[in-house]
């Protein structure tokens, strides 16, 4: 089979043709239908992503379909109503399925958990293994090459917005940071959310392509990057909540910035930004959180969502052969919503 591989921080990935895996235990073999190019893959690529084993075949937002079962796979695979042949979509957070994080539905903060594209093989290729049946949702009606952005793009921003609920009450004010893949998925389920249409929604961003989308999901004004008081202008004050898709020094320092007392700032991209935290950095009583991609159940819901016709999500494909190219065009910005390479 063709894979794209990752040998060493610096290089450019390399295909290579590898034998095709066989499923023991419980594991399953998917036949790859596509797989999201994301910029923690190019933070991977650039070395500053932590925990990734390589070499490794890189792609952790992937959807295909069930080609092929281990033999103490069947039995799972029934339990969540999958059969070969079926199309899927991956949850990454492959945890030990043991501790207390994975008791409680939360694989993606496993200690020992092994991700796609990280330090297991991902879907960069035309077939990956998945280690249990429990890390698949069904797609349904949905075409796999085009529902791989669900896997992070779609489950992260929702986990992030599900998160934030508490603070996002009806007349609240929030601010998008970076209205890319994420930030659209993002703008969306805050619109669907319980008195998501009177809330006040500011995105900034630095392209204004990214902008126009932006209006086109609901975002009710749009800033092409602007300063501290800008931004609290367009709000009509801080913001209650703060969404920060981007993850940079400048934008952390924004979204502290901009926060409202008791309010609260979620940092979801991972461009390596640090914030200093002290008693009023955030201002007074203010909260700062991470967001750890997405659960099993947050998928589920995401998936549900799309079938029902709920969200949508633009995506570009090329060929797996064109990887390093992909690569390219994320990095130079030239992407409306997501790439994804198809085998």
């Amino acid at each position: 089979m063709l894979a794209a591989r990752l040998h060493a921080p610096g290089e450019e990935l390399r295909l290579e043709q590898l034998p095709i895996p066989e499923p023991s235990g419980t594991e399953v073999r998917l036949r790859v239908a596509g797989c999201g190019v994301c910029r923690t893959d190019l933070h991977i690529v650039d070395g500053t992503q932590t925990r990734v084993d390589l070499p490794r075949t890189l792609g952790h937002e992937v959807a295909g379909f069930v080609d092929a079962v281990g033999p103490d796979a069947a039995a799972p695979l029934r339990r969540v109503r999958l059969a070969p042949g079926d199309p899927a979509v991956v949850s990454g957070g492959w945890g030990c399925g043991k501790c207390r994080d994975c008791r409680a539905g939360a694989e993606q903060r496993c200690e020992r958990s092994l991700a796609p594209g990280f330090q297991r093989d991902g879907g960069y290729a035309e077939y990956m293994i998945v280690p249990h049946p429990r890390h698949l949702v069904g797609l349904g009606e949905l075409d796999p090459s085009h529902a791989a952005p669900l896997a992070d793009a779609g489950v992260t921003s929702y986990r992030a917005v599900r998160r934030a609920q508490p603070w996002l009450v009806s007349g609240g004010s929030v601010l998008l940071i970076g209205c890319g893949a994420l930030g659209q998925f993002a703008l969306q389920y805050l619109r669907l959310m319980r008195g998501g249409r009177d809330l006040h929604v500011v995105v900034r961003e630095l392209d204004p392509a990214k902008l126009e989308v932006a209006a086109e999901l609901g975002a009710d004004v749009g800033l092409l990057d602007g300063d501290d008081q800008m931004t609290r202008e367009a709000l009509g004050g801080p913001a209650d909540a703060v969404l920060d898709l981007v993850g940079t020094d400048e934008t952390l320092a924004h979204a502290v910035a901009t926060v409202a007392p008791n309010g609260v700032v979620l940092l979801i991209g991972e461009a390596g930004g640090r914030v200093t935290l002290g008693i009023d950095e955030p201002v007074l009583e203010s909260w700062f959180t991470t967001v750890a991609w997405g659960s099993r159940d947050d998928l589920r819901d995401v998936v549900r969502l799309a079938r029902r016709r709920r969200i949508k999500w633009e995506t570009e494909t090329m060929p797996l052969t064109e990887a390093a190219a992909a690569h390219a065009q994320l990095r130079s910005g030239d992407v409306r919503g997501r790439l994804v390479l198809v085998p």
